[in-house]
């Protein structure tokens, strides 16, 4: 009898005990949607150790220092799908754009202040794929990054190890009569699925997360050559890293980042803060609008889906992020809607199209100058 007892009470708890998750495709960044996050720049967290007993982390007290708001597109839509084959998903902007979800890439420099990010999503993760400046003296250049960069391995569950390396090359110059000049980054990476358990941060409380472990060594060198000739070589950076991702299920982003240093020093924070899609309460539309270029400077183009206006009239209201109307007017549609912004402050805003069956489309409008 005491036996069953203990087995019943041993069983009980097994049932009753946090349950680890798995990641998918279905969690990682989708097309349509913009993630709001935050960066903590002076954290007094800790991203915990590894263990096989589940933990809870409490990142409440993190401070909202700066936003960004990463917004994803379809590939297709852009003029260089062709250019990046393996790409099916896409940020454009200024590095502050694109939030620390960004790898080996350049956001930060090498002409990156402005332009495009290819990535891939499949059902073995998302990966970086290549990227193009259009504006800054290294612009209109397209960079594969070749091994493609992984940057969340999936099916993840506790235990999951994942082990790959990357790398990219600029062309600095190329002129036939000169030494061409070219700037390469290697990664290799390794990322372990090495904690779980439950995590608060200033968007809430997620009862279930898997802690992935990025460790890093990124490696930037710079190679001379004349004639297809190596002349000259220098390695410039070497950096190693440690950076801990706290991904749930449904999110489709990491409900937090944590940036650390190779002591393990932890330098920032970004957190996961909300999502805005593109669609919203509409029936007619079985597909997102497309916003392209989307941050823009001047204009941009809103392609409405399939259907939506159908006499060629919707409302247009635009808001600031605090709430206020900015703009409202009736607007001639068909399959598009051109979009000047060249009159409005730069910074984030969010739009809703009505059409005459008041249905609606919302999304977002990055405007930068």
């Amino acid at each position: 009898m005491k036996k069953e007892i203990v087995s019943a009470a041993a069983l009980l708890t097994v049932l009753l005990a946090p349950a680890q998750i798995t990641i998918t495709q279905n969690d990682l960044p989708q097309s349509g949607y913009t993630y709001l996050t935050y960066t903590d720049t002076t954290p007094t967290v800790t991203p915990g150790v590894p263990s096989a007993v589940a933990q809870t982390w409490n990142f409440s007290s993190l401070s909202p220092d700066y936003p960004s708001v990463p917004t994803y597109g379809a590939t297709s839509w852009t003029p260089y799908a062709s250019a990046f084959p393996a790409s099916n998903i896409y940020t454009y902007g200024p590095a502050a754009m694109y939030s620390s979800l960004a790898g080996g890439a350049p956001v930060g420099s090498q002409g990156m202040s402005k332009g495009y990010m290819f990535w891939r999503t499949d059902n073995s993760g998302f990966y970086t794929v290549g990227f193009r400046a259009d504006s800054g003296i290294y612009s209109n250049v397209n960079v594969q990054v070749s091994p493609n960069e992984l940057l969340i391995g999936t099916p993840a569950t506790y235990n999951s190890v994942f082990s790959n390396a990357s790398s990219w090359t600029f062309p600095m110059n190329l002129y036939p009569a000169d030494p061409d000049t070219f700037y390469t980054s290697h990664t290799v990476k390794t990322l372990t699925t090495d904690a779980w358990g439950d995590i608060t941060t200033p968007a809430g409380y997620f009862p279930q997360v898997l802690r992935i472990h990025e460790y890093l060594v990124k490696t930037d060198s710079v190679f001379v050559r004349y004639n297809n000739v190596l002349i000259y070589s220098a390695e410039l950076i070497r950096d190693t890293a440690n950076n801990y991702l706290f991904m749930a299920n449904a999110v489709h982003y990491p409900v937090s980042i944590v940036h650390a240093d190779a002591q393990n020093t932890v330098s920032s924070v970004e957190y996961y803060s909300g999502v805005i899609a593109s669609v919203n309460n509409t029936d007619a539309a079985s597909a997102s609008a497309t916003v392209f270029p989307n941050p823009f400077s001047d204009n941009c183009r809103i392609l409405l889906p399939e259907g939506f206006s159908t006499d060629g009239q919707v409302d247009f209201v635009l808001y600031g992020i605090t709430g206020e109307i900015s703009r409202q007017e009736d607007m001639q549609a068909g399959e598009s809607i051109l979009f000047s912004g060249a009159d409005l402050e730069a910074g984030m805003y969010l739009y809703s199209i009505i059409n005459k069956e008041g249905e609606v489309i919302s999304g977002v409008l990055n405007i930068i100058h």
